[in-house]
């Protein structure tokens, strides 16, 4: 419960942030989300777990809102408060920006720090390892066993360098803070990595980079992550961010989480991974077994080779459709199947062996002291191996799983790729596509308190398709929808009159090119959103010539890039069009002048084209549901208000918005899109 001092904590620290921020603005929904996270979390709602959803418009000052609240009841319960989210951008806002002003106004002291994952960090031994290579004895062990390709001089003259900058602390180890970060295979074998992190029983361990960092995040009471990270770690036995019963986290951007999520639960191996990888296991075996006398243990790459050979003869029969073959419902064909399980009780076997020989190298380190130059690369060698074999079986087992029906089935593929030496690769893929029980497991069970919020977070006017992808259930939590502060009835939502519908694909396009000539005022700033690359494409090789202003087209260069270039044109009071896809949906903070006009070609429905989408449609209409109405509607309804909001960002903020898609006035769904939006100026053309 809210006891009286937490009250005063947090009505004082928003009173001196209404006193002492410039250029503060009242905001009635700003009051209203502080108290409503402040009790949720605080436990006053009876019979509801301490999680809410908060829907924010842009305006509302959310941020602030969810900092002075969650901060004081994190400390007063000995609790961290973790703070997701989606993308480099907000982290970097939350790190350099909005906490450091947070600490001026709240009435408490914390200290906060930004968390990275394991493999942004070099790992010490791991570098001087690779830097030592050429002093390694190569009768005892073959160092070529750790790469496909051993390191150029260039690179081992570059690894040198960042041993010495580390070694005189002009670097800190995060490859993040390199002004040249290193070839990926390269950083892939100095990284830190928790298969061959040997932690405390490591020399380095008082010197390590990751390490340094973990104890900063011990001290820290705020830290601020990304849903990768979180996901990952908490997947992973929860090692790198605070233990998740002891903590309360906050997501924003939160309509990202479902998405990466399910990236994340999506596992894939290749069929020439699989032979690398036996082939490296033998070879490292081979070597332990020469230093430690011991007998090497059976690990049969004439079998698995056969296995592999007899699948891929299988596979090479499936109809691909662009190099993907969907297996129906996520059902493998039984031949598959079969074929499969060998190849499983194999590659499992050998896995076994393969960790229990690392089990026996270890306890033979702890009698038998071995010069490092020996010692790191088998043990690094091993760790990477072992890491492959792992993941090897893990696909296996997905891929061959039987799914219950309980709930919606698995995702399952094969993916053709031809190699650049003319070979034919398989990749068997599997993934969920439904990770609500994951993120329940993991996150909502367990954690001390949750808010997740963000500027578009509910679809048609509710949370059930959040609820639905994030397993939460309307019961049991609390919801939150606040209104902008802005004032949309002042902007015109203009539906164009047009002859095509989107569905003709070439007509459409022609009257895009014409209508944009007609309405884009060469005196103002636009910003026209494509749901394609290829109409956006052809529409740009229709009017560029003909638009008497600065046009700027996503791919020609980076999107901060074109994002900057239009600001310094608006600012020299010069004309400026932007041409842009999903990226520029959302994200995109372009205040007064610098936008007056967002032009939105058509609805963004999702096509389920990816597998995982395919697979989720076919499901749901077996169970005679409708995947338009249950995902494909809600979506475009997000997508079409995150659209919109590119537009108003301030108080002061004018324009319009017009699109070009007629089925907002010919279909039955185009009420309940239109009802969804803000109180704009509906104007039908």
């Amino acid at each position: 419960m809210l006891s009286s001092e937490l009250k005063a904590q947090i009505k004082d620290s928003f009173i001196a942030l209404k006193s002492a921020m410039p250029d503060f603005k009242v905001r009635p929904s700003q009051n209203k989300m502080i108290a409503e996270i402040s009790k949720t979390l605080a436990g006053e709602y009876q019979n509801s777990n301490p999680i809410i959803c908060v829907e924010a418009p842009t305006g509302t000052g959310k941020t602030f809102a969810y900092l002075l609240s969650a901060i004081p009841i994190a400390k007063a319960n000995n609790k961290k408060l973790i703070i997701s989210s989606a993308n480099v951008a907000l982290q970097e806002q939350l790190l350099l920006k909005d906490i450091p002003e947070a600490q001026k106004y709240c009435q408490i002291d914390f200290e906060y720090t930004l968390v990275k994952g394991r493999s942004r960090y070099v790992c010490i031994r791991n570098l001087i390892g690779l830097c030592e290579e050429k002093s390694t004895d190569s009768t005892l062990f073959d160092s070529d066993l750790l790469f496909d390709e051993p390191p150029g001089k260039y690179q081992l003259e570059e690894m040198s360098g960042l041993l010495s900058d580390y070694s005189a602390k002009k670097w800190n180890g995060e490859i993040d803070d390199l002004m040249r970060t290193p070839d990926y295979d390269i950083w892939q074998k100095i990284n830190c990595n928790r298969f061959t992190c040997t932690a405390k029983s490591c020399e380095f361990y008082q010197d390590c980079a990751f390490f340094k960092a973990r104890k900063q995040i011990s001290k820290a009471d705020v830290i601020i992550a990304n849903h990768d990270l979180v996901l990952a770690d908490l997947a992973t036995g929860n090692t790198v961010l605070p233990d998740v019963n002891e903590s309360i986290f906050i997501f924003d951007e939160a309509h990202h989480l479902n998405a990466k999520a399910l990236s994340h639960f999506s596992l894939s191996t290749s069929t020439e991974f699989i032979k690398t990888s036996i082939r490296q296991a033998k070879g490292i075996s081979e070597q332990i077994c020469k230093i430690t006398g011991q007998d090497a243990p059976d690990i049969n790459i004439k079998q698995v080779d056969g296995y592999l050979s007899d699948l891929s003869h299988a596979l090479k029969t499936l109809d691909f459709d662009e190099n993907t073959y969907l297996f129906n419902q996520g059902q493998v064909d039984e031949s598959i199947k079969t074929l499969g399980k060998n190849l499983f009780i194999s590659m499992t076997s050998i896995h076994n062996k393969f960790a229990t020989l690392r089990e026996s190298w270890s306890d033979y380190l702890k009698i038998k002291v071995l010069d490092k130059t020996i010692t790191s690369p088998i043990n690094n060698a091993g760790g990477e191996c072992e890491q492959h074999l792992s993941g090897i079986t893990e696909l296996l087992a997905s891929f061959l799983q039987s799914d219950t029906g309980a709930q919606s089935p698995h995702s399952r593929w094969i993916e053709k790729n031809i190699l650049a030496n003319k070979k034919t690769s398989y990749s068997l893929c599997s993934a969920q596509t439904d990770v609500s029980n994951n993120l329940n497991a993991l996150i909502w069970s367990k954690a001390s308190g949750v808010v997740l919020t963000s500027a578009t977070l509910s679809s048609l006017g509710s949370f059930d398709r959040l609820n639905q992808q994030l397993g939460l259930k309307k019961s049991d939590n609390q919801y939150l929808r606040l209104p902008s502060p802005f004032k949309f009835d002042q902007v015109d939502f203009i539906i164009a009159k047009f002859k095509a519908n989107p569905t003709q694909v070439y007509e459409h396009t022609q009257e895009v090119a014409v209508q944009l000539l007609k309405r884009i005022d060469t005196e103002q700033s636009s910003l026209v959103l494509f749901a394609s690359n290829k109409q956006m494409q052809l529409v740009a090789d229709l009017v560029e010539n003909k638009l008497d202003c600065k046009l700027f087209i996503q791919g020609e260069y980076p999107k901060k890039t074109i994002l900057e270039k239009h600001m310094a044109l608006r600012k020299q009071e010069k004309s400026s069009v932007i041409f842009g896809l999903d990226s520029f949906s959302e994200g995109v903070d372009l205040k007064g002048d610098h936008l007056t006009h967002v032009i939105i070609v058509k609805l963004r429905f999702s096509v389920p084209t990816s597998p995982i989408d395919k697979t989720l449609a076919d499901y749901l209409q077996s169970k005679n549901r409708n995947p338009f109405m249950e995902i494909s509607l809600p979506d475009a309804s997000l997508r079409l208000i995150q659209a919109c909001g590119r537009l108003i960002r301030s108080e002061t903020d004018t324009g319009k918005i017009t699109i070009f898609d007629n089925r907002l006035t010919t279909k039955f769904y185009g009420k309940q899109l239109l009802n969804a939006l803000p109180n704009y100026n509906i104007v039908i053309e």
